[in-house]
């Protein structure tokens, strides 16, 4: 962006939300907060997956959840729902693969091509923790049937990416862990967000308009009194006022009625309404 900009605050301009057209009207906005707001809630769900599958002890140190980049994911899956991507950093992949044959991690410098046991294991993790990730996100259902999605001439627009950054007690390394969510599976879980639609009511508009609530202030007594008087109220202090002849009824401030109060078995009641428009 050149010229000068507009922008007259200290916020960071990563941590500022910037409305897309395609995405006015829905509440997109809303899932990446809610995926923090249910981690955050189960911070231990994927941790315990690989404790009791791979024997690893892992700690959730930070999530995050972003604008999908032009970074493709290792799987891809399809769902009823929408697609999903997962990827997960070699270091903890080739940590639980090494766990699960029951081998020894061996720090390597060098980074040699990724083999068949490894995709296979990555092809298993990515199927159980986007299920674990759904079920923390929909109470307990799922995306559906998970299936793998091979398509070189499909191009997939993902939406955001969920990032789980985890530390190992056993190597001491940082790994992540990333879910990619397509437009169609981000418009199904802002669906579930916003809740059934509202039930549509039957008959005259105008007979349930009557209906609905309205509140009334009565104003059973008033004073006037200059600014450096009211500053200098304190607690417990005692002003003398003297009750209105007719009392005011407001609606949202505005004078619509005016009436006089009775009592009777220890109740107020507020009778003989009658228009201040009138007069």
């Amino acid at each position: 962006m050149s010229g000068n900009s507009k922008v007259h605050h200290g916020v960071p301009a990563k941590s500022l939300t910037v409305l897309k057209p395609q995405k006015l009207g829905r509440h997109h906005h809303k899932i990446p907060q809610f995926i923090k707001e249910t981690t955050n809630k189960n911070p231990r769900l994927m941790a315990d997956y690989f404790l009791r599958n791979y024997r690893i002890s892992l700690e959730l140190c930070k999530v995050e959840v972003q604008e999908a980049t032009n970074k493709t994911p290792d799987c891809i899956y399809r769902s009823p729902m929408g697609k999903v991507g997962f990827s997960i950093d070699r270091a903890l992949l080739t940590e639980a693969l090494e766990c699960y044959y029951g081998g020894t991690i061996v720090p390597s410098q060098d980074t040699p091509p990724i083999s068949t046991s490894e995709q296979r294991m990555r092809n298993r993790l990515g199927l159980d923790l986007t299920y674990i990730f759904a079920r923390a996100l929909l109470a307990g259902d799922t995306f559906g049937e998970l299936e793998r999605y091979e398509n070189d001439y499909e191009e997939t627009s993902w939406e955001y990416v969920a990032e789980f950054e985890y530390i190992s007690h056993l190597t001491e390394s940082r790994s992540s862990i990333f879910i990619h969510l397509d437009t169609e599976l981000v418009d199904e879980l802002t669906s579930h967000l916003a809740g059934p639609p509202p039930e549509r009511l039957n008959g005259n508009p105008l007979d349930h308009i009557k209906h609905l609530p309205v509140r009334l202030d009565c104003v059973v007594a008033s004073v006037q009194l200059p600014l450096s008087q009211v500053l200098g109220l304190q607690l417990n202090d005692i002003l003398m006022v003297r009750p209105l002849d007719r009392y005011e009824v407001r609606i949202n401030q505005q004078k619509l009625f005016r009436g006089t109060v009775f009592e009777e078995d220890g109740a107020l009641f507020l009778t003989s309404l009658e228009s201040v428009q009138s007069q």
